[in-house]
């Protein structure tokens, strides 16, 4: 059996272990346009601020491809699917066939159009190794940094830089930080950690022209501010990358559709992590869920389904872990419809925590420099657990982790 995969991160790796364990006989092919073997994409920022190396950014070694008799085609970019032939066209003219063929293209930056912007070399996105390592080399001290977008990318890439440059500013056009995944408490939180770094940040506005002959100079903002800048780096979202799924003539939806086995629209297709739209578990609505573990997870199933062993993707949920500035932050779920959820809040100097709880059940949560019991909240949005049947309380800060794991487990469910 011949497979052949495009994406060599998260969804196609996780593919790729699966079909190895179930098929272990089978040829696999994996295409990257990307020059680097796989790599820990969340650890970019840590790289930029040299916090993490270039080595021990990667997850699976050459010896991972040998071993299990892989051909890695990098640096590479596949452009076109006859589904009929059951082939893949290459950039480079390499035509390669499959039995079974694995989409796995994640996400690519969003970029919105700004008057005067071209391809000035102080331009720069913020999703790959490539980027990283793009600004790294170019940043300096006394530059003046313009980050656009106050989202997750946005400040990972503020706090990579803080090290490197002294005069940083986030443009968010929403009315805080993290929009997505904090309410206004938390975003206010998070402001003013980044800003006892030194990171400045200014909400409801944006660019809206950009000024310079053959580089970025300035920009002018949305409110009519005019401020300096040196290095730019357009951090506004993603969007699922659809370009060879949409020659392959599978159906689309903003990203790829899929049914519960991860099959697309076409036989002997399939597709996995943030290029396609999945089940949003907690309100029953398909979405983009562009999340490392999502992508893991989806990987593995449709690995296993490749290879012949039926396994289901029942859906999964938002959820993030992240460290800003030394803070953390974890997020699950629902977290800003309070007019239609029972809200629990408890928060101190030290910590914010916040639950959205609906027909007794845990919908969402804010953590905020309190990560534990994490794991135990995602077990009851997961399973949607009736809290009525719990011990204990939600809003307790420390509460059971100071017992052992048996202890915790009768504890919580009583048995």
């Amino acid at each position: 059996m011949k497979y052949v995969i495009i994406g060599n991160s998260a969804a196609g790796l996780s593919a790729c272990e699966r079909i190895k364990t179930n098929d272990p006989s089978c040829e696999i092919t994996i295409v990257s346009e990307e020059t680097y073997s796989n790599y820990s994409r969340p650890l970019i920022s840590y790289y930029l601020k040299d916090k993490v190396s270039k080595e021990n950014m990667f997850y699976r070694d050459e010896a991972f491809y040998l071993k299990n008799n892989i051909e890695l085609i990098l640096a590479n970019k596949a452009v076109d699917v006859d589904s009929v032939a059951k082939k893949v066209v290459l950039a480079d003219g390499t035509v390669l066939s499959y039995d079974k063929l694995l989409i796995a293209t994640g996400s690519i930056p969003f970029v919105p159009p700004v008057e005067g912007m071209k391809d000035q070399p102080n331009i720069f996105t913020f999703l790959s190794m490539k980027d990283s390592e793009q600004i790294k080399a170019y940043a300096k001290k006394d530059m003046k940094v313009v980050i656009v977008g106050g989202g997750l990318i946005g400040l990972k890439a503020a706090e990579g830089l803080n090290k490197i440059c002294s005069d940083i500013t986030v443009l968010e056009l929403s009315d805080r930080l993290l929009a997505t995944i904090l309410d206004k408490k938390g975003s206010d939180i998070i402001g003013n950690q980044i800003a006892s770094a030194g990171v400045k940040y200014l909400l409801g506005d944006t660019a809206s022209k950009i000024q310079g002959k053959d580089k970025v100079e300035s920009l002018v903002l949305k409110s009519g501010k005019i401020i300096p800048c040196d290095l730019l780096v357009m951090a506004v979202g993603v969007r699922p990358n659809v370009e060879l799924a949409q020659k392959a003539g599978v159906t689309l939806n903003r990203g790829i559709i899929t049914n519960e086995y991860l099959e697309t629209s076409i036989k002997d297709i399939f597709a996995a992590g943030d290029c396609t739209v999945s089940l949003d578990v907690i309100d029953g609505n398909h979405k983009i869920l562009a999340l490392w573990p999502n992508a893991v997870f989806q990987g593995k199933i449709a690995g296993e389904n490749m290879a012949g062993k039926p396994s289901l993707y029942n859906g999964n949920f938002p959820m993030n872990a992240i460290d800003f500035f030394g803070l953390q932050v974890m997020t699950c779920g629902v977290v800003n419809s309070d007019d239609d959820y029972e809200i629990k809040k408890v928060e101190t100097e030290q910590f914010y925590k916040k639950f959205s709880i609906k027909d007794d059940t845990l919908a969402g949560y804010i953590l905020i420099g309190v990560p534990e019991r994490a794991g135990i909240y995602n077990s009851l949005v997961r399973d949607k657990t009736k809290l009525s049947t719990l011990q204990g309380d939600l809003l307790d800060p420390i509460g059971i982790m100071h017992f052992t794991q048996e202890e915790r487990t009768k504890k919580i469910y009583g048995v």
